[in-house]
């Protein structure tokens, strides 16, 4: 076969090198006579195979009489390098080096065609695959092991589906399925020989043109299966080794280059977002739980319920803050992808997260906390095509103080009365400006639209029942689990106390106003003017003192910050005797009280909220009165009587019962949780379709161009010659005159011997 007979305008010459492997060689033709459309050829060489199972592979490709196939072998074996290089030689078209044990998928040379087109300086194009180092998906620089039998499919689809495409460069092409533009070849050569049986040719081949001012890059939208180097794997290991050594001596970066392009993944974004796409389309429904940005209960809920969850429903979480929302993909394997997402200028919220739904696959909404988007989630929920339901982590929706304390830090008891409430927010500045009707009237119609709602405890249920016309809802405990028997290694910090036998009552967790931080401060006063034997330590932090402090006379200490798994150790390394909760507003629930129950420690508890309603039940502590809980005085009386010795056993008592306490485990709190997924959805045959733009998912994943060393970044490019507009086009045109026709002068020598190969390319290119 000439290379005269080859010349085809537009034509794709596609060779494939074979070594032994019959059943893979015999595998790839099948999937590229299959998969590929318009003009190529494909061009079989054999490089003298030992394994008589090629022969017969070739005569039933010879047995096709088609015309798209030629056969050819080589008398003795040349070694892969030669063997791509005399397939190049049989060609005068672009051509698509190929692996004999890889597998093509549908569309996948029109995909490397269209990328090769999108740029006259592409020289080399590769597609993702399983198998081929930094272009491999979905782990990168990984053999992502490709199981027989499995189809491709559903992956081409997702990376096609999912791509912009963005074409990004690459620092080499992966030669298992390489495009190869003829142009390029005939500017910088063909393989070269020195690589032999194979490994370093291609990286040769891309880092010449490189120089040469061409691009190597990726066709994002493309998926070639590769099964890995069988034609010669007891060998790879010592041409890898040999033949490093000779790209190294020819290109000293390399190595530096990859490293750091490994470093970065610049295509992290590119496979992320194809991940997505691919588990949106799998047989899990989605659900999107939307929180605020605070933390605390509200988030350690959310994780739990999707830890106990994630291989049931594919769950996303959307920590929303106005017009910026971090939505987090929590995937089977406990990986957490997060995409940075803003709501655009004039976008209607509910297109916004219409969109996101469709984007990921969503069913169902579940929201958790709207503070922190409010008017956006009541716009975007209003009528929701996408049914949603709603936990109650708080009593926001009733009163904008959340733990309805008024001016004075008193407990309302939970007023209903417009005009009381809204005199009570008047005297806050923080609250003076909202309408008080009208921010119920909107959260009802939002409690109302919701198709189910649930609360932590019954007391919680019964408060939104106060204002909200809802008799359904469902009371689901937030399941905790028990604290590993053996903590982890590491260092740990703690406070020293006097060793003086004083009794300690703790105080757990973030101690803001409402979890009574000024009653903390007015307890230890009191303690100290009445020289009280006791004394309070915050395993935590007071809003006041977040980090390791202690008072002179050691009346009070704060702890700091402390993980929850190191709150057995703590407790009785402070030893403390019982667990003081001296809130001025109610819980809903309380994830502390489960932590000091768990340590095996009691708690005295205000006589409001969930608090009050768990220690009732089990007995695992006590309740004080409503006189104690509004008299410091009063309060200190019962903490003293409690701490002291003489209740030992009252104490011994109420500890035994809180190690009794039942707990709903996560596993508990999903099985209800997802009852009521699945009823919400039961009627739903499908998700919304409008979906976010291929540019917009993949910049949310933080993409950013890599360009090859000494080439400027694209808005570098456009600042310096202008952009690819018709007057950008102009510019860069006067630009490249002006530049060729001083490069002859003394200064334009120096600027010419300076300025990057593929400038200089590109400068005059502008005047082809």
């Amino acid at each position: 076969m000439s290379r005269a007979a080859t010349a085809r305008a537009g034509a794709v010459d596609i060779i494939v090198p074979v070594f032994n492997a019959p059943d893979d060689l015999r595998r790839c033709i099948d999937s590229v006579l299959t998969c590929t459309q318009g003009d190529y050829r494909l061009i079989v060489i054999d490089d003298a195979s030992e394994d008589p199972g090629v022969a017969g592979v070739f005569r039933e490709l010879a047995e096709r009489r088609d015309d798209r196939i030629a056969l050819q072998r080589n008398q003795h074996n040349s070694g892969f390098t030669a063997t791509a290089n005399r397939g190049i030689a049989l060609s005068e078209s672009d051509i698509v080096l190929l692996n004999s044990d890889t597998i093509v998928t549908a569309g996948w040379l029109d995909a490397l065609r269209r990328c090769a087109a999108s740029d006259p300086r592409i020289a080399t194009v590769t597609p993702f695959s399983n198998n081929a180092e930094i272009c491999s998906f979905p782990a990168f620089c990984t053999n992502n092991r490709w199981l027989p039998g499995t189809d491709p499919e559903p992956v081409r689809a997702a990376l096609c589906d999912s791509a912009v495409p963005t074409y990004p460069d690459l620092p080499t092409g992966v030669g298992f399925c390489m495009f190869m533009r003829r142009a390029a070849i005939t500017s910088v050569g063909a393989f070269d020989p020195a690589f032999g049986a194979g490994y370093g040719e291609e990286n040769d081949f891309c880092l010449r043109a490189a120089h040469a001012g061409w691009r190597n890059v990726l066709a994002d939208d493309a998926f070639v299966v590769h099964v890995g180097a069988r034609s010669f794997a007891e060998r790879k290991e010592e041409l890898s080794r040999n033949n490093m050594k000779v790209l190294l001596e020819r290109h000293p970066h390399y190595l530096e280059m990859v490293g750091e392009y490994i470093r970065l993944d610049p295509l992290r974004p590119l496979r992320e977002a194809a991940s997505a796409r691919q588990a949106a389309r799998g047989t899990l429904r989605g659900v999107l739980h939307v929180i605020h940005h605070h933390g605390g209960g509200t988030e350690t809920h959310v994780r739990a319920l999707i830890g106990a969850s994630r291989h049931r429903w594919r769950h996303y979480l959307a920590i929303a803050v106005g017009d910026r929302w971090q939505v987090e993909e929590h995937r089977n394997d406990g990986r957490i992808v997060a995409f940075s997402l803003s709501r655009a200028t004039g976008e209607a919220w509910k297109d916004f997260v219409s969109a996101l739904c469709g984007t990921f696959g969503v069913s169902l909404i579940h929201v958790h906390n709207i503070s922190g988007c409010r008017d956006g989630l009541h716009e975007a929920l209003a009528d929701s095509a996408i049914p949603f339901g709603y936990t109650v982590h708080d009593l926001n929706f009733a009163c904008p103080t959340i733990t309805f304390l008024d001016a004075d830090g008193h407990f309302c008891g939970g007023e209903t009365d417009v005009q009381i409430c809204r005199r009570c927010l008047d005297a806050q500045p923080a609250h003076v400006d909202i309408d008080i009707e009208s921010w119920r009237h909107s959260h009802a119609k939002l409690v109302a639209g919701a198709s189910f709602v649930v609360a932590p405890s019954r007391w919680a249920a019964s408060m939104v029942q106060r204002y909200f016309e809802r008799r359904d809802i469902r009371v689901i405990p937030h399941g905790s689990s028990a604290p590993p028997a053996f903590r982890a290694p590491g260092t740990r910090t703690g406070v020293l106390m006097p060793p003086d036998g004083a009794p300690v009552v703790a105080v757990l967790g973030a101690v803001g106003p409402d979890k009574g931080a000024r009653r903390v401060e007015r307890l230890t006063e009191l303690a100290r003017k009445l020289d009280s034997r006791v004394r309070l330590v915050v395993i935590g932090y007071l809003d006041v003192e977040r980090g390791a402090w202690q008072s002179d006379d050691a009346r009070l200490t704060v702890h700091g910050r402390y993980d929850s798994r190191d709150l057995p150790e703590l407790l009785r390394h402070y030893q403390v005797r019982f667990v003081l909760f001296p809130s001025a507003g109610p819980e809903t629930f309380s994830y502390t009280l489960s932590e000091a129950w768990r340590a095996g420690f009691p708690a005295l508890v205000p006589p409001i909220g969930a608090l009050a309603e768990r220690v009732s039940q089990s007995g695992a502590g006590w309740v004080m009165t409503a006189d104690e809980w509004n008299d410091e005085e009063r309060m200190l009386a019962r903490i003293l009587s409690l701490a002291g010795d003489d209740a030992a056993e009252i104490r011994a008592d109420a500890a035994a019962r809180a190690r009794a306490a039942q707990h709903a485990s996560p596993g508990d709190m999903a099985e209800a949780t997802l009852a009521l997924y699945e009823a919400a959805v039961v009627h739903r045959s499908s998700t919304p379709t409008f979906e976010l733009a291929r540019e917009r998912v993949r910049d949310a994943l933080g993409y950013h161009p890599w360009m090859p060393p000494g080439v400027a970044q694209p808005s570098d490019r456009e600042a310096a010659f202008g952009s690819t507009s018709a007057s950008g086009n102009n510019l860069w045109q006067r630009v490249a005159r002006r530049a060729l026709a001083i490069r002859r002068t003394p200064v334009g020598r120096v600027l010419y011997r300076m300025t990057p190969t593929p400038v200089i390319n590109a400068l005059k290119a502008r005047l082809d």
